[in-house]
């Protein structure tokens, strides 16, 4: 299946539900329809399947099927959100500490009570009713790599010399990060915040950029990649 632009798929919202209903009506609850949804793209699709080369027309890359799947999770939960309970979208009200605001999870986990500031030319964060898509591209460059984030994940962009994933050595901790190319750092450090290491991916993109997603364990947005002045790399 091609993907299609928003406008399209948001024109086809309802179209099925007659089907799906029909459908949801004989599972036991949502993660019985879920199994029977992903088994179905186990055996009739290429959603599972890793291409083993850049000539391979068939399945996605190490890590880019999970991806597109939380970004569609992230997007459908934003959207229910705004349009059935704003008030976990809401910005607590100036001087509540961010722990007793009653906000589902959704709320910064930061001690402060002050919210994070908004990057210049984009709009509040999706927890605070922005728009995700901008923060998404909100990309900053670092020492020798780029990064984005949204509130569940960081994702980090690091352009090597042409190799092969054999000759990286990466290391994904709940509270560091380290990349090595053939025995030299080329980055490492300890991390703004921790992340679920088992849920986090790397893969090589056409044997010049290491490409890591890293899934935050709180819903929050990071100053930097990692702690002021523990990060390092080498261009």
């Amino acid at each position: 299946f091609e993907s299609q632009d928003h406008f399209s798929v948001s024109a086809m919202d309802g179209r099925f539900d007659e089907l799906l209903l029909g459908l949801a009506q004989k599972h036991k609850g949502i993660e019985d329809l879920l199994h029977t949804l992903m088994t179905f793209m186990e055996r009739r699709t290429d959603l599972f399947h890793l291409k083993e080369n850049e000539e391979d027309a068939k399945g996605f890359k190490q890590g880019e099927a999970a991806k597109m799947l939380r970004k569609q999770f992230n997007e459908f939960q934003a959207r229910y959100l705004a349009r059935a309970q704003p008030h976990l979208l809401a910005r607590p009200p100036p001087g509540t500490p961010a722990r007793a605001a009653i906000t589902g999870g959704y709320a910064s986990s930061s001690a402060s009570s002050v919210p994070a500031k908004v990057p210049d030319g984009v709009n509040a964060s999706p927890l605070e009713g922005g728009d995700p898509g901008q923060w998404e591209r909100d990309q900053r460059k670092a020492q020798g790599f780029s990064w984005n984030q949204t509130p569940q994940e960081v994702t980090v962009e690091i352009n090597v010399e042409k190799c092969k994933a054999s000759d990286l050595k990466v290391v994904i901790a709940t509270k560091s990060l380290s990349v090595k190319l053939k025995g030299e750092t080329v980055v490492e450090g300890k991390l703004f915040e921790k992340i679920s290491s088992e849920e986090s991916t790397w893969h090589l993109d056409s044997g010049k950029q290491v490409v890591i997603t890293l899934e935050k364990q709180k819903e929050m947005f990071w100053d930097g990649i990692f702690e002021r002045s523990a990060g390092s790399s080498k261009s």
